[in-house]
């Protein structure tokens, strides 16, 4: 009996080191730049900010697995006194496919071929957090907290998009003000964060940079955004302290 209780013991604690480990390891982490000379929101990704900022891959499933490579996106951001600002570029091999039926603003973006931001200011992996939609026409939906009701309206918020042969673009602009942030730029802050999109050109898969699971609204499994005070002149590469992958293929 005593060898059972030890097993046992053994057992408890192994599947509580499990669960600690998916509760609180962090999965991706992007370092944000500032940038004196801000990018023109006009889906040109030519802006020298977006030659120097770190990138980040969109390219996991959010039901497993990844997208074939045709797919994948790629997405920047980089901040200044007063903003921040995000480009996202989307493979696509079949562009007149993408889907672009919503017109109102508001009106179910989500639906479509889109981007969609996260950004948790608080950072504690739970409500509140602000969520952005914009479909490749242009369309936008912004939320609060995941909720059906759109009540949160940021003035700020500026975008573009553009389709091409083999992909689309969006640049998008937002205030710090408008996420609650008053006194300028949270320098030296991480925040919750993530990069999402939705693919409906002929096949209907979410994706996104920090692996969330079936839904994206998932702020425990946001990746790290972290404002630092280096300026653009010299980017280091964005990095992964963790895949959630390796977490599930380990336990």
């Amino acid at each position: 009996m005593t060898r059972i209780k030890v097993l046992i013991t053994v057992i408890v604690i192994g599947m509580s080191i499990c669960l600690t480990v998916l509760a609180h390891e962090k999965g991706y982490e992007y370092i944000a730049m500032r940038t004196r000379v801000a990018p023109k929101i006009d889906a040109n990704l030519s802006d020298i900010v977006w030659q120097k900022a770190p990138s980040a891959t969109l390219e996991l499933i959010n039901t497993g697995g990844k997208v074939k490579k045709e797919y994948v996106s790629t997405a920047w951001t980089c901040y200044d006194d007063e903003f921040i600002y995000v480009a996202f570029l989307n493979g696509e091999p079949n562009p007149k496919k993408i889907t672009t039926a919503i017109k109102a603003h508001d009106g179910g973006t989500w639906k479509d071929d889109e981007n969609e931001l996260f950004i948790e200011p608080n950072h504690a992996g739970a409500k509140p957090y602000f969520h952005i939609m914009i479909n490749a026409a242009n369309v936008t939906e912004d939320a609060e907290n995941g909720g059906k009701e759109n009540a949160w309206e940021p003035k700020s918020l500026e975008s573009a998009t553009k389709i091409r042969d083999k992909d689309w673009i969006l640049e998008l602009k937002i205030s710090f003000e408008d996420l609650a942030i008053k006194g300028g730029a949270p320098v030296g802050e991480t925040w919750g964060w993530n990069f999402n999109r939705h693919i409906m050109s002929g096949v209907d898969i979410w994706t996104g940079w920090s692996e969330t699971g079936a839904s994206f609204h998932t702020p425990n499994r946001f990746g790290d955004i972290i404002f630092s005070d280096e300026e653009l002149a010299v980017s280091p590469a964005g990095k992964v302290t963790t895949m959630w992958s390796s977490i599930k293929s380990v336990y």
